[in-house]
């Protein structure tokens, strides 16, 4: 017998969920390996970071687990017809507790960015302020509508207009703070571009880009289903908060593994015999044997001829 939709839509959210929690396990242990080897201050906060997002990713995979295990194998809820839909549809603690794991990782990802965008642009506060001023906004409104789902008026008008606010502020704060990180870098790539010969930070520009574009997709097709109102709503969230650690760490990896080929390829060429492209430099060095003393004490000086 086929399964009923939202049953079906929560096995195949519980599964993307696994897949993207394991992906995001790989680009944990890079992204350790990549900062613990470069020993610098700044960098643990990027390590802070990954340690904070692997951990909500976590807790949120771990309850995943209970809810589908309550929802499927519980015999109170099977022995009732459409027991386990009316379950999976109903505002329980688990799904309370994973909606503020996603809103809690949201907030710590966009507080990230704001924070890249700030020492992109040398520290000027009037970016960062602006940016933060959104963000508390938007934790407001995505708070209020938490709030209003949790307590059973998910789709009602208020609810929605709380939900068009929250993803509105979440969609200008994630463009605008990505768009900022990836000019000032290509306006700096193109500022040195005339000695180097090519952009510098493409490779960089093009990972805030990508990861940029992935929260934002995901945060538009959640939106797009909240506003709908369509039950798949709420198995959205679970995937959505893979991808909202995803961003983070695919970020933080790419960036750090770009600088250390970068600094390798540097050593390799700077401890290179002779580049072919290099004239090399020739200095002429004479002696002159001098008889009678001078003040430094020394017999012998050194001219460049």
């Amino acid at each position: 017998m086929a399964l009923p939709s939202v049953n079906r839509m929560f096995i195949v959210a519980a599964w993307l969920e696994s897949v993207l929690y394991g992906v995001n396990c790989v680009l944990f242990g890079i992204c350790m390996y990549a900062l613990f080897s470069r020993h610098k201050p700044l960098y643990w906060i990027n390590a802070l970071s990954c340690i904070f997002h692997i951990s909500i990713a976590t807790a949120h995979s771990i309850i995943s687990l209970f809810y589908s295990l309550q929802a499927f194998t519980n015999p109170a809820i099977i022995s009732v017809p459409d027991g386990t839909i009316i379950y999976l549809l109903s505002n329980v603690a688990l799904t309370k507790t994973m909606g503020g794991l996603f809103l809690l990782n949201s907030l710590a990802l966009n507080l990230l960015l704001i924070w890249r965008l700030y020492v992109v642009w040398n520290h000027k506060r009037i970016f960062a302020l602006v940016m933060l001023i959104l963000e508390a906004v938007w934790i407001a409104t995505g708070v209020a509508n938490w709030a209003m789902v949790i307590t059973g008026h998910t789709f009602t008008n208020a609810a929605l207009a709380l939900g068009q606010a929250s993803c509105a502020l979440d969609l200008v704060l994630t463009i605008g703070v990505t768009s900022g990180i990836a000019y000032r870098l290509w306006r700096a790539g193109r500022d040195i571009s005339t000695l180097t010969g090519h952009n510098s930070y493409k490779a960089a520009i093009y990972t805030v880009i990508e990861s940029g574009a992935i929260y934002t997709s995901s945060i538009v097709v959640l939106c797009a289903l909240y506003q709908s109102g369509s039950p798949a709503f709420g198995v959205a969230i679970n995937v959505a908060t893979q991808i909202s650690t995803l961003t983070p760490l695919f970020l933080i990896a790419s960036v750090v593994l770009g600088l250390m080929h970068r600094e390798s390829a540097y050593y390799e060429t700077s401890t290179s015999a002779e580049p072919a492209f290099t004239r090399p430099i020739q200095v002429m060095i004479t002696q002159e044997t001098r008889t009678h003393p001078i003040n430094t004490g020394k017999s012998e000086s050194i001219h460049d001829a």
